[in-house]
């Protein structure tokens, strides 16, 4: 054989072949100089120097075949089919070793070929090893509906296609008339908070005495009664968990509370992470939160505002870290999951954690369909089977909501997966069920890749013991903002929302549906012009407030499904945008209001308001009380860092002001912790943490109480801040 590599010939399974690089083939003659009689001699030379394996010999193969039950009605002896097996390996041998000869002979200028063929090759094996190895931990059911790749990748490949066309014509006309760009501004800022928002048994394990909570502690506001939800500071009357971001990752505080002379006795570090929420359940933490990913995060600065994915590498990807507590003072990390998206929200219920992530891709990419790799989420490290994907709805779009579940009790691996084609935006979970609304997966994208419709999508999973299935879905016109627009009751599934239409004005309504979702009863056309701002569902009682210039509280019985009927509407000046249950009888409402004396000011304001339910549910404003001119609050974009403790009277919330005080003539600039407490009909305030150490690099927004026995805690991601003592008589609390 002419010139090559002499260490070529003792290529092993351990050994990657060497390259031949363009410098030591330099002058060879190229594939399509060849002529057949000069492949022919390759051909014979590489043959001379092949040595038939040790296995193949035929003391080997005799040996091998003296086992063999033979076929009577086949006569054929066995040598034929070993001297067919030889001819082909011989043959096959052959021919790879010509063509990887050849290969590198010819090669293209840069030597692309050389080096990127047997990477493939090792990849392909090593991934083929691994999907062996783990075929029983990622199988899981086969859903009805389920896509294959090539569907997949046809359904993605047509929706960018379609929206590259939107888009390209949204720039041409918007070149071709610049006034009306500058008209259509003031559009697309209306339109951008609704499309960003729009981005039963407490256990049926037999582990479920985890879930049953001990001691006298606060626990994280739930929406729905034996559902979860996870955030950033937990506690299980023993200890306080706070999270906070690490230069490379972020920690865990592990605090044992003590007054103001709590200490911390542990940590952990979690590396190459963000921490969004936590659960705490038994002796685990679960940290779940998007990992950091090499820039996928970054935009291009260009019109569409595509997402980087550069790389596999870069996809994002959300991780949920497990870590043992079971010794407070070395908590440990004892096993992470991941799965690409970045992270939505989460619940435990039954005795599993559920992860939702929103995956996108990128819009000017036409996919390979033999590279699912690239358009299917993956979940610790695999993409996800076939069976294991879905569609919502039948319009094209490229994103996907994931879905995962795992066993609180047994962590190492993921119970069920589930990718669903269409995304989703905000998610309600009940005991049984999870409801997805999302906006419609329409090319009508408008100006900016802002939708211009006003449709949104609902579909249905029912889970049970870890195992996700779609049942029903629907569409509608109309907005839904958060998940306390959503409840489900009796079977049935309610939820409240907001219609805009193309001229701008917007009414709003209230449905009921049945188990299918299918239209059971409706409301529609209630405050025209105005627009939902909360809402809070009581058993079959429905509340919500919508705001335009004033602040009509409504209530609607849905008690019978298949007629809502409107009980009462209370209008207010100012607005709440958050709800939620105090005692029997009565409502809360957190909001903004004019808190200047005459009554001339703007809506600026935080405001407290009581809300008294009558027995034919009419609704009364009780009291009202201001925080200082100016302040702003979290509780419409996270209800979970609220406290409410309906049983004392208390809720509590961080305030932070960033205005002028007429009193003083200053400009001011607070961050606190408030807590007010039910006195008679009227809140007071009767605590005011005004702790200097808040401005100090700690946002209002990541400050939260915590009530262990009678005395409260206030924490920050750092830990605790300070303690007081629980007066309970609505006189001022004392620094514990």
């Amino acid at each position: 054989m002419s010139e090559y590599n002499e260490n070529d010939k003792n290529i092993t399974n351990n050994e990657e072949p060497k390259i031949w690089s363009a410098g030591n083939d330099a002058g060879l003659p190229q594939p399509d100089q060849l002529t057949e009689e000069d492949i022919y001699r390759i051909l014979q030379d590489d043959a001379q120097d092949i040595e038939p394996p040790a296995s193949l010999s035929p003391a080997q193969i005799e040996k091998k075949l003296q086992n063999v039950v033979q076929d009577e009605t086949r006569k054929r002896s066995p040598w034929v089919y070993v001297a067919g097996l030889a001819a082909c390996l011989v043959f096959g041998v052959m021919a790879g070793l010509l063509t990887f000869s050849l290969i590198n002979r010819g090669g293209d200028e840069q030597g692309e070929m050389q080096t990127v063929m047997p990477d493939k090759v090792a990849q392909s094996d090593v991934s083929n090893e691994k999907s062996e190895d783990t075929a029983e931990e990622t199988e899981s059911e086969v859903h009805e509906g389920s896509l294959s790749y090539d569907e997949v990748c046809d359904i993605i490949n047509k929706y960018n296609a379609e929206t590259r066309q939107q888009y390209k014509g949204d720039i041409e006309y918007m070149v071709e008339d610049a006034d009306m760009v500058e008209e259509a501004a003031p559009a697309v800022e209306e339109a951008a908070p609704a499309a960003n928002d729009a981005a039963g048994d407490a256990s049926k394990s037999e582990t479920s005495d985890r879930f049953d909570t001990t001691g006298d502690y606060s626990e994280t506001d739930k929406q729905v009664e034996g559902v979860d939800e996870g955030d950033i500071v937990k506690t299980d009357g023993k200890h306080i968990f706070t999270v906070e971001p690490s230069t490379f990752g972020f920690r865990i505080h592990v605090i044992e509370p003590n007054g103001n002379k709590s200490t911390e006795v542990g940590r952990v570090e979690v590396p190459q992470s963000n921490c969004q929420e936590m659960y705490l359940v038994g002796d685990r933490i679960f940290a779940i939160g998007t990992g950091w990913s090499d820039g996928s995060d970054l935009r291009n600065g260009e019109y569409d505002y595509k997402w980087y994915r550069g790389s596999e590498l870069s996809r994002t990807r959300t991780v949920t870290t497990v870590i043992d507590i079971s010794d407070a003072t070395a908590p440990k990390i004892i096993k992470s999951h991941t799965q690409t998206g970045r992270y939505n929200t989460s619940r435990i219920c039954d005795g599993f954690l559920y992860v939702f992530t929103e995956d996108w891709y990128e819009r000017d990419t036409d996919y390979e369909k033999d590279k699912p790799e690239e358009f299917v989420p993956q979940i610790d490290g695999e993409i996800c089977a076939p069976g294991c994907i879905v569609r919502a709805g039948d319009k094209y779009i490229n994103n996907y909501m994931v879905m995962t579940s795992l066993s609180v009790d047994d962590p190492d691996r993921i119970t069920d997966r589930l990718a669903v084609l269409g995304g989703g935006a905000t998610y309600y979970v009940s005991t049984e069920n999870i409801y997805i609304a999302r906006p419609d997966g329409s090319n009508n994208y408008g100006w900016f890749g802002i939708s211009a419709s006003d449709i949104t999508s609902i579909t249905k999973f029912r889970y049970n013991d870890g195992k996700i299935k779609r049942v029903a879905e629907t569409t509608f016109r109309g907005t839904i903002s958060n998940s306390y627009y959503m409840h489900e009751y009796q079977g049935n599934f309610c939820f409240v929302y907001t219609s805009r239409g193309r001229s701008g004005a917007t009414t709003n309504g209230l449905c009921v549906l049945d188990g299918d979702l299918k239209p059971l009863g409706e409301l529609d056309k209630i405050a025209v012009g105005e627009e939902i701002y909360a809402s809070y569902f009581i058993d079959s009682m429905a509340y919500f407030v919508t705001y335009r210039n004033t602040d009509p509280v409504f209530a609607v019985d849905i008690s019978n499904p298949s007629m809502p009927v409107l009980k009462s509407e209370l209008k207010l000046p100012g607005f709440s945008s958050y709800l939620h249950s105090f005692g029997t009888d009565k409502l809360i409402g957190i909001g903004y209001g004019d808190s200047t004396k005459d009554g001339e000011g703007w809506d600026n304001t935080a405001k407290l308001s009581l809300f008294e339910i009558g027995k034919d549910y009419s609704i009364t404003e009780l009291s009202k009380i201001f925080a200082e001119f100016g302040a702003n609050h979290i509780a419409d974009s996270n209800h979970k860092a609220i406290f409410v403790d309906e049983e004392r009277g208390l809720v509590g919330l961080a305030l932070m002001s960033d205005g002028y005080d007429k009193d003083t003539g200053e400009y001011t600039f607070l961050q606190h912790y408030v807590v007010y407490e039910l006195v008679g009909k009227k809140f007071v305030k009767v605590m005011d943490d005004k702790n200097e150490n808040m401005n100090d690099g700690i946002s209002y927004e990541n400050l939260r109480g915590v009530r262990i026995g009678e005395t409260f805690y206030v924490c920050d991601p750092t830990g605790v801040q300070t303690a007081y003592t629980i007066s309970g008589d609505g006189s001022k609390w004392k620094k514990a």
